[in-house]
């Protein structure tokens, strides 16, 4: 099959979306098919208008949407409906990465009025392309989703980190247990509750607790708060800095414990949660409230590993997690790539 894949600026490495297409795309390849992209690359090159002039010909045109990959305010309007218009009878997939702001009980005015314009646009430009599939990565997405009357379908999102086997992962003694951080540290988690349930365990164990963050980290904010809580209970926070992709692996591989700060109801489009979740890894997360809980879901091969810092009696539970045995390497990208590929089949 021919494969169009239509996207915001492409920034591999730095862009979430970005890592996904190219690792679909590769593995896609791999199978024989053939993958060709666009990206909108706003202010500096195409826009939804321009591309929508002169779309190739291809089997299928694959969507990631996230409206504001589309417009600086995330309100793509006319253009968003004249590029539905151009994908009407296309053989179109779309995979929703976000959708509007605002759909949350403690959202500000603002953020409710930018949303239902958003939330308008979105609908009308369903109603106009049609899609064959749609899809989104989390439990949040697609409950918004469905109350609006859209069939859209769960779809895992891939790790971004593969499992690096050139050397062994090295390991500290059995006095210590090392947690790590993985992905944008957000300022609006609970750090406070997560350092005082760890510290209350860690008495009992008699062990020692060493923080990882991985990666170059943007969200100073974020961070800065992460420091400011961790030192109240005296634990150290070491920053590795930009790492390559199997360094990732090897620091995974040699953790016990992984954070994942973005929370429990869109935890399924963090490509760095999904990748400790790969490496076997069990996660803390946190449940901030923002979607009923029972509507919200995890990928079932990660079931056992995900631990919400909300029940107390998680931590526990998460620790024994800990000092069991490694699950093996949860190879995403296959995943995904046989998912996609039995979605946009033709009948």
């Amino acid at each position: 099959m021919k494969i169009l894949f239509i996207l915001g600026f492409y920034r591999p490495g730095k862009c979430g979306i970005s890592d996904y297409v190219r690792l679909l795309s590769k593995q896609l390849e791999f199978l024989g098919h053939d993958c060709s992209m666009i990206n909108i690359n706003l202010g500096i090159g195409d826009s939804i208008a321009t591309i929508s002039e002169s779309l190739p010909q291809c089997d299928v045109v694959s969507l990631q949407f996230s409206p504001y990959s589309f417009h600086p305010k995330g309100l793509p309007g006319k253009e968003l409906n004249m590029f539905g218009k151009a994908l009407a009878g296309r053989h179109l997939q779309v995979m929703f990465h976000e959708i509007w702001i605002g759909a949350y009980p403690k959202a500000k005015l603002y953020e409710r009025w930018v949303g239902g314009r958003q939330r308008k646009q979105v609908l009308r430009f369903i109603g106009t392309a049609n899609p064959f599939a749609i899809h989104s990565t989390n439990s949040a997405a697609l409950n918004r989703l469905k109350l609006m009357g859209i069939d859209a379908k769960y779809l895992y999102l891939c790790g971004n980190i593969p499992w690096g086997n050139t050397r062994p992962p090295k390991r500290d003694d059995n006095t210590v247990t090392q947690v790590v951080f993985f992905g944008t540290p957000y300022y609006a988690f609970p750090y406070d509750l997560l350092f005082d349930r760890l510290n209350k365990s860690f008495i009992e164990t008699n062990k020692s607790l060493k923080i990882r963050v991985l990666g170059n980290i943007r969200n100073k904010a974020g961070l800065e708060k992460l420091h400011k809580e961790a030192n109240k209970y005296g634990f150290a926070v070491k920053e590795t800095g930009m790492l390559t992709t199997e360094e990732i692996s090897y620091e995974l591989q040699a953790a016990q414990i992984g954070v994942a700060t973005t929370p429990y109801d869109i935890l399924g489009k963090s490509g760095a949660a999904a990748a400790m979740m790969e490496h076997g890894l069990p996660i803390y997360t946190y449940d901030d409230g923002d979607t009923p809980r029972d509507k919200m879901f995890i990928f079932d091969s990660f079931k056992d590993q995900i631990f919400l810092l909300n029940d107390r009696n998680n931590t526990k539970k998460l620790l024994k997690a800990s000092r069991q045995q490694r699950k093996p390497f949860f190879n995403g990208v296959v995943h995904t790539t046989e998912k996609f590929l039995e979605s946009v089949r033709r009948p």
